[in-house]
């Protein structure tokens, strides 16, 4: 299972979209879906780029080619999916550039990964772009064992030009760890990183928050959480960081969908950005509007 962002009908842009991440062979496929939210016709050009910034070839369906084309009709949507014959991964980014003029599709990635002809994991890519995130982050256990998690970032220069991006790790309770780190990635390039090859002095286990900041505007990033589970399959889901452009606002957030019991637990991860002290409350309800009195630990 994996989430799907809605698309909103009101926000257009005419700009270039970046998608931070996707995997494709040994064992990985990704499935790329565009939607024209607008009343006109949309067109224009998708590219995959590898981790240094060059081009990648792709096969997509039948075709492969280091560059394709989409053309959607109003109100509809296009779905392209990556072969994912080879032995070897290839990721990296995805680049989705409008025809001059025209109104951008609402783009999301999906990757998923598959070994023995059994799908175990697959997870969702949303594009965003600024100059400084904030992403809530977690390390436990060796990467590998039953039960390990370990969550990381995967980063991407949405400009031409060499980057450097800095990063800045904080406890739970806001006090600095001293942990700092940079990272250079190059022109269109990407790095995928998990967090303890960010930070081998890291303590285990690990909670807190994870501080990106730089690269003039051009950073476009997606947070992402890795888990072996019991059987020893390797389980991925994206986080969304914070973009500290956006502000935060002291109207109610409401989380649509929760689960628990039968197997299902729900985690609520709450921060702001540096410097903030918050507080509030939180409510469970049940999908007829009753209060729920489920334990929180």
């Amino acid at each position: 299972m994996t989430t799907l962002p809605v698309a909103s009908i009101s926000s257009t842009s005419t700009g270039l979209t970046v998608l931070s991440q996707f995997a494709d062979g040994g064992g990985w496929t990704t499935s790329l879906l565009l939607i024209n939210t607008t009343d006109t016709d949309v067109a224009g050009s998708i590219r995959f780029f590898n981790k240094d910034g060059s081009v990648a070839t792709i096969t997509l369906g039948n075709s492969t080619n280091n560059i394709f084309f989409y053309s959607i009709p109003p109100r509809s949507s296009q779905k392209l999916v990556t072969a994912g014959v080879d032995a070897q991964t290839t990721s990296g980014s995805i680049r989705i550039t409008p025809l001059s003029g025209q109104e951008a599709p609402s783009a999301l990635a999906v990757f998923s990964y598959k070994t023995g002809g059994v799908t175990v994991s697959e997870a969702s890519v949303t594009a965003n772009a600024g100059s400084a995130f904030d992403l809530h982050v977690e390390s436990s256990g060796a990467l590998g064992t039953a039960g390990s998690i370990q969550s990381g970032i995967a980063l991407t220069n949405a400009s031409g030009n060499p980057m450097t991006v800095n990063l800045e790790l904080t406890a739970l309770n806001g006090t600095p760890t001293g942990l700092t780190a940079s990272v250079t990635v190059a022109g269109q390039g990407q790095v995928a990183k998990f967090l303890g090859e960010l930070f081998p002095e890291m303590p285990s286990p690990f909670r807190g928050i994870l501080r990106l900041s730089g690269g003039g505007g051009n950073i476009s990033m997606i947070g992402l959480r890795g888990r072996y589970n019991e059987r020893g399959d390797f389980l991925i889901t994206t986080t969304l960081p914070l973009n500290e452009a956006s502000g935060l606002s002291n109207a109610p957030l409401l989380f649509p969908h929760i689960a628990d019991g039968g197997g299902y637990t729900t985690q609520f991860f709450l921060f702001g950005m540096p410097g903030q002290s918050l507080s509030g409350t939180l409510q469970l309800s049940s999908p007829s509007g009753q209060t729920l009195n489920s334990p929180l630990q």
